[in-house]
């Protein structure tokens, strides 16, 4: 889940003065023509790094962008957001909602060569939700008959995952649930190849049925990966490009440099005012294209550490941030929004009353947790100093400087604790270890129940990869998203989401702060390019077109003159 997934997002360039105009972009080499051209590398860049490529286990955003390309789905998400069959040719499903029945298409080929059956899909869910696998979104898949035995080690195989010839398999249910084929056409359950086995390694070479492969040896970890084209996939003439190429742990003006310069072709790691001076520039501007309003951030938690324990600390938090400051930091890119869903996903009311700044209650708060704090003597607040986590070059390396500011005013002290990508990952989702950080959820699928069942269902916890990074329980909201999974009607299926937030918001296991836009931004060569609605950068019908005079300004990695570093470092930092 990140995406898919538990996800974090790739933040955006931090803004800055920038007077000095983007170069002209690299033209297309066929303007009239919009037939789909085979080859070429794309060249993708990150400040961020990956640390797993298994559907099973892996969840955060920049991970899930490139497990799209590898595993191909029994189903997937279209371009309008709607399931539709991939490794199946056609799915049905029983008149009471229980029994999925899914008939794979024939002569489907993993990368390995090995021909994808019914076998192949019940061993890859088996394995996905086995107990030693440390699948985060294993509780997605809960309503599958069986589930329970299965992953307490109960029983050897899953029931409710039923082989009924070469090519096809049903999936049986124990109960009605309103999202399953949302969730199945996730990451979590996608078939692997034989070489991946019935159990999760970590060692495991990456390996499925998607338009892309990944072949030994080409990924450096903290530096690139490279995927390539995948000439048994099953829909003919796909994919057009032949490699995609990634760097990681990309310092963010060089990034910037090398997306101008045509060293990377696609990017949505770019500040505001980069944004703003391409928008207004008609040059550039038919080749920017916002990314739904799907990513929610906020000041989690943890609800099982000191002080927030305490749900008046919690409380007085949420309502001492001014979220107009953190929408000033990124006005192009950043909405003040104080509740569980961002304005993309279904069940968003913009009207709806949720978390507030109120400097009195905050303070009011404090009084109630025991921790009074007197603003003219800053006598009192909370006596520890409170430990807060964030990844480098993410946009909380400037929100946790106005979060600390905001909190200090009612006697909370933070400790900022700076660390890489990785570290982050490793740290923000396993249990006991960080009391307050802001890891984001960028959507799986359009539900509630993403944010939901993710962020704040005690089914969510972990002692690693938990999505429920403020380790929070309540008997009411578990028992609202569990109605909401069995309900079909979707009136009452979305007011069950609507308590759900209400409890959340005056709980306050999350600050919620802003909901983000990402806006990607490609050179005019990059073709049949178009954002998706769940996936990030999803570039399988995508192909490349540059005019054959036009060449890099410069090669990635290569040294940038001093006149632009020196004309542009502000806007990149």
């Amino acid at each position: 889940m990140r995406s898919r997934s538990f996800l974090v997002v790739p933040s955006l360039l931090a803004a800055g003065a920038c007077n000095t105009p983007f170069p002209a972009p690299i033209a297309e080499g066929h303007p009239g023509d919009a037939t789909p051209r085979r080859g070429g590398t794309l060249h993708l860049g990150s400040f961020a790094d990956i640390h797993g490529l298994d559907p099973a286990v892996t969840s955060d955003d920049l991970a899930a962008s490139i497990i799209e390309e590898l595993f191909a789905g029994l189903v997937d998400y279209d371009a309008s957001a709607q399931i539709v069959p991939d490794l199946a040719e056609r799915y049905e499903t029983s008149d009471d909602g229980k029994v999925y029945r899914f008939f794979l298409r024939q002569g489907v080929r993993f990368h390995d060569g090995s021909e994808l059956t019914a076998p192949d899909v019940k061993r890859s869910i088996e394995r996905a939700l086995h107990p030693t696998t440390p699948n985060p979104a294993a509780s997605f898949y809960d309503t599958i008959a069986g589930y329970g035995a299965y992953t307490q080690g109960t029983a050897a195989h899953l029931d409710g995952v039923v082989v009924e010839g070469r090519y096809v398999v049903a999936i049986r249910l124990r109960e009605t649930d309103a999202r399953f084929l949302s969730v199945f056409a996730l990451h979590g359950l996608r078939p692997v190849c034989p070489s991946a086995g019935d159990r999760y390694d970590d060692a495991w070479q990456p390996c499925g049925a998607g338009p892309y492969k990944l072949a030994p040896g080409d990924w450096d970890r903290g530096r690139s990966l490279r995927l390539t084209r995948h000439e048994g996939y099953f829909r003919p003439g796909l994919p057009h490009i032949d490699a995609i190429s990634w760097t990681f742990g990309m310092n963010r003006a060089s990034e910037l440099y090398a997306f101008e310069d045509g060293a990377l072709d696609l990017t949505h790691d770019l500040g505001d005012t980069e944004l703003q001076a391409l928008r207004a520039d008609p040059r550039w501007a038919p080749f920017l294209a916002p990314e739904p309003d799907r990513i929610i951030d906020g000041e989690v938690m943890n609800t099982e550490l000191p002080p927030f324990d305490n749900v008046e600390v919690r409380r007085a938090v949420a309502a001492a941030i001014d979220r107009d400051h953190y929408r000033a930091y990124k006005p192009e890119s950043l909405s003040p929004n104080a509740q569980a869903l961002p304005p993309a996903v279904p069940g968003f009311d913009p009207r709806f009353d949720g978390q507030h700044y109120d400097y009195a209650a905050a303070l009011a708060h404090m009084a109630k947790a025991g921790y009074p704090y007197d603003p003219r003597t800053r006598v009192g607040g909370y006596p520890g100093v409170v430990p807060y986590y964030l990844m480098r070059q993410g946009s909380t390396e400037y929100t946790a400087q106005i979060l600390a500011q905001e909190l200090a005013k009612i006697g909370i002290r933070l400790e900022l604790h700076l660390v890489s990508w990785p570290t982050f990952l490793s740290l923000a989702y396993r249990r006991g270890t960080v009391a307050m950080a802001d890891p984001g959820w960028a959507m799986d699928y359009p539900d509630p129940s993403d944010f939901f069942e993710a962020l704040f269902s005690s089914k969510a916890i972990n002692e690693e990869q938990s999505t429920n990074t403020a380790f929070y329980r309540s008997a009411r909201v578990d028992d609202l998203i569990e109605r909401a999974r069995h309900e079909l009607d979707r009136e009452k299926r979305m007011a069950l989401f609507t308590e759900a937030n209400h409890i959340v918001c005056d709980d306050a296991p999350w600050a919620f702060t802003v909901s983000r836009r990402l806006e990607d931004v490609v050179q005019p060569y990059v073709r049949g390019f178009k954002p998706h609605p769940v996936w990030t950068f999803h570039v399988a019908n995508a192909w490349l077109d540059r005019a054959s005079s036009a060449s890099t300004r410069r090669e990635l990695g290569q040294a940038f003159p001093p006149f632009l570093r020196s004309a542009r470092a502000s806007a990149a930092w």
